[in-house]
């Protein structure tokens, strides 16, 4: 591997490292809400850049020797960061505290060592506790899918990655600890030039394959908590959404209200399943318009016209509902070119919002009575 240019791949790796992290990063911040996966990750990317510094710091001036224990343990914290987001996805623990004690551990080998430890010191645990949480990363996308069944391709590329990376140190620790830096082996093996190349492929596959596995079940995941078609919640995230109301006690008061279209069928023998469900659409666009703060709107595929609401107990439903009739008065619906205005019926009632299931049934008997 001697004859690749070891400056090139220097000044390249950086940039390339920056670029797919700041993408990354992005990706994550435009997100409406960062899980324990996103954090773990995005702390691989953040621990990556230190490291790649730290060395250039290290390598610039020997009054900076303490930089490459501030390297070493970024670069373990980094690659174990993968394997405490690659936990969160199964549904387990992160356990970012024992990858965090690990690093810590890494970077206190080399300060031991000293500044006579050169580029070098605290080197055996540093290759061994990268080759090991590369390993371990390995195991947990290969092994274990996260969603139940078959690991994503996605994950299958990112084990793959981690297990390439993991034998590379594996055996660069073998070389090591039998020869020290300066050995034939070592040097023809696993020289800088060579270890500068697997990081950089284990970046550019790394973080790419973690954008489009975070892509993908994200994507999954908004597909479970909202109908794609009506923008309103699912009946069970409307259920963790009101257990979880933020700003509101858990438990507290609140106001079910049950909208439906009284012409449902007539719509749909007039205009078809089409025209129905645009209707039904409609509905719950008013809906979402007219929603106060603190509320939230749900519906049921296998209840069709029906829309669910729940409002913060302060909030006047009577009042509310004829706000939604009007908002319909003044904006029909048009249906293959006719505009129609949509008649509704409405089943209210309150009570504590963790028993919002036995709500929503006596806002239907209601719905059912006045109808």
């Amino acid at each position: 591997m001697n004859g690749l240019d070891e400056t090139t791949l220097l000044v390249v790796t950086p940039v390339v490292l920056v670029v797919v992290s700041t993408l990354y990063v992005v990706g994550v911040v435009r997100r409406p809400r960062a899980d324990v996966v996103d954090r773990c990750w995005t702390l691989t990317f953040l621990a990556a850049i230190v490291t790649t510094f730290a060395y250039l710091a290290s390598g610039a001036s020997a009054a900076a020797w303490w930089a490459t224990s501030l390297g070493n343990g970024a670069f373990v914290l980094s690659l174990g960061a993968i394997w405490s987001g690659a936990r969160a996805r199964a549904g387990r623990r992160s356990l970012l505290w024992v990858v965090t004690a690990s690093a810590a551990v890494v970077a206190l080998a080399a300060l031991v060592d000293g500044p006579d430890g050169g580029p070098w010191a605290g080197g055996l645990p540093y290759l061994l506790g990268v080759a090991g949480w590369s390993l371990l990363a390995a195991v947990e996308f290969l092994g274990r899918s996260g969603r139940g069944g078959r690991p994503a391709p996605e994950a299958t590329a990112l084990g793959i990655t981690c297990a390439a990376a993991g034998a590379y140190y594996a055996a660069r620790a073998v070389v090591f600890a039998a020869g020290g830096p300066g050995s034939v082996a070592f040097e023809r093996w696993f020289s800088t030039t060579t270890t500068t190349l697997v990081n950089l492929v284990l970046v550019l596959v790394g973080a790419f394959a973690m954008m489009a596995l975070r892509t993908r079940e994200t994507t999954v995941a908004a597909a479970v908590r909202f109908d794609p078609v009506l923008g309103t919640r699912t009946p069970a995230h409307l259920g963790r959404t009101v257990a979880d109301p933020g700003g509101r006690a858990a438990g507290g008061p609140v106001r079910v209200v049950v909208l439906r279209c009284v012409d449902g069928a007539a719509v749909r023998d007039a205009f078809g399943h089409e025209g129905r469900d645009a209707a039904w659409a409609h509905l719950a666009d008013v809906v979402l318009r007219l929603l106060p703060a603190g509320g939230a709107a749900g519906s049921d595929t296998t209840v069709r016209d029906e829309v669910i609401v729940v409002l913060p107990d302060a909030v006047d439903d009577a009042r509310w509902v004829a706000d939604v009739r009007r908002e319909l008065l003044e904006r029909p619906v048009d249906l293959d070119g006719d505009p129609i205005v949509l008649e509704i019926a409405e089943g209210r009632a309150a009570g504590g919002a963790d028993g919002l299931t036995a709500l929503v049934r006596t806002a239907r008997a209601g719905l059912g009575a006045r109808s």
